[in-house]
């Protein structure tokens, strides 16, 4: 019994100290079921790349900003 709650505890601090680690300091990306496709250097760009590859992810995408300090690299997100 010891050795379970301390599995679950270590496991619980963990989980918490890599959350808090990546949250400081990556940017927010999306949630489960996205991966980034491509970078381009416009958001006009980033578009038409997005609608080129309909038969492959569907119509389904979005583009953003790689970061707050890179604007000008913009990311094609896509469904999986």
């Amino acid at each position: 019994m010891y050795r379970r709650t301390a599995a679950a505890l270590a496991g619980a601090v963990t989980a918490g100290a890599l959350a808090l680690g990546t949250a400081a300091t990556a940017e927010a990306a999306p949630g489960p079921g996205w991966y980034p496709r491509s970078h381009h250097a416009s958001y006009a760009e980033c578009q038409a790349a997005g609608r080129a590859g309909y038969q492959i992810w569907g119509p389904i995408f979005f583009c953003e900003p790689l970061s707050s300090t890179r604007p000008d690299v913009v990311v094609l997100w896509v469904r999986a």
